[in-house]
């Protein structure tokens, strides 16, 4: 296949494109004018086309000729900080620009796949999720930059589905794990939640507090976060060989066209589970508390992608830990690094 990917200096975006260039695919990447990373992909056999996605003469030259495009290319939290308008342009107006030149390519194109996020969906109630979330179980709230340019995105591919026929999906990742990162996650450490907690006006969030405060007279530490009904904390994250897999088995499959599907990795994670697991491998002290206020209390129902295009998530959070440990100590582990041509 001739594939574009917008993005493709991105950790997930080089992860894809190295993927389908191993497998004899041909694989054109769209990049800021001047991007470091352009030329170890250039390395690597991708051709890269400098440009914006803001402007609609760089997007259609770069998708001539495309029978895919992966559309990765976007304004990011991680990556900013970026003002609204550099979300509007790059994540809305681009995503028009990549959507018009697809339409463009008329039959040529076999299919594009827009990339979304969990971070459109309402999924911290105040109780947490008491069932798992499928594509159209929570509804789009969001009101952050970044998650509201992706609901406008997702319903500017449904625009061209529906009005011009566009062989198009929708993906939405959760968090990205990538190599090491989950040894030094923030939350599960105590500086998380007394920052989190240090400016608490009401009784229960003072209380909680000055118990994470007495905690800290002894160094640091793992905490095991719990609701305010001793319930622990659980989330579902992806790492991203998952990522891959998914692009690999849904690129040009017919069964995904004009749909959205949500992506995880096989399993949540329950901070119960994890943090002592952490806390053996850190060597340090690991408390359990009940906190007050939103808990992170959820998990994705995975079940329409592995329907439709045999989605099959294998790396969970355990082999996550013991391969960060492992390349930790011994600069080694069937790991693929954060960002793979760094």
């Amino acid at each position: 296949m001739k594939i574009l990917v917008t993005g493709i200096t991105g950790r997930v975006g080089a992860n894809v494109a190295r993927h389908f260039l191993e497998n004899g695919h041909e694989v054109r990447g769209l990049v800021w004018e001047g991007d470091r990373q352009s030329e170890k992909l250039e390395a690597i056999g991708a051709e890269i086309v400098e440009g914006d996605l803001a402007s609609s003469a760089d997007v259609n030259a770069a998708a001539a000729g495309r029978e895919v495009i992966l559309h990765l290319g976007a304004a990011f939290q991680a990556g900013g900080p970026f003002t609204s308008e550099q979300y509007f342009d790059t994540n809305v107006k681009g995503t028009f620009n990549v959507l018009e030149a697809a339409a463009g390519l008329g039959d040529q194109l076999r299919h594009l796949i827009f990339t979304s996020t969990d971070a459109t969906l309402s999924k911290y109630p105040p109780e947490g999720m008491d069932r798992p979330v499928a594509e159209d179980t929570v509804p789009q709230g969001t009101t952050d930059w970044y998650g509201y340019s992706k609901i406008l995105g997702e319903h500017l591919v449904d625009r061209y589905v529906r009005h011009h026929g566009l062989r198009a999906t929708v993906v939405r990742f959760p968090m990205v794990w990538g190599a090491g990162e989950v040894l030094t996650y923030p939350q599960f450490r105590l500086a998380f939640f007394l920052n989190r907690y240090k400016n608490a006006t009401d009784e229960a969030g003072k209380e909680a507090y000055r118990q994470l405060k007495a905690l800290e007279a002894d160094g640091d530490r793992l905490i095991i976060a719990c609701d305010k009904n001793g319930r622990p904390w659980k989330k579902h994250c992806i790492e991203v060989r998952d990522i891959v897999h998914a692009y690999d088995r849904a690129a040009g499959n017919e069964n995904t066209y004009g749909k959205t599907y949500q992506l995880g990795g096989p399993a949540p994670f329950m901070w119960d589970e994890v943090a002592p697991v952490l806390a053996k491998h850190l060597d340090l002290p690991v408390s359990r508390m009940n906190l007050p206020g939103t808990p992170t209390y959820y998990e994705f129902d995975l079940s329409a992608a592995k329907r439709d295009f045999g989605y099959d998530p294998q790396v969970g959070m355990q082999e996550m830990i013991e391969e960060a440990a492992r390349f930790r100590n011994e600069g080694g582990g069937r790991i693929i690094p954060t960002h793979v041509l760094a």
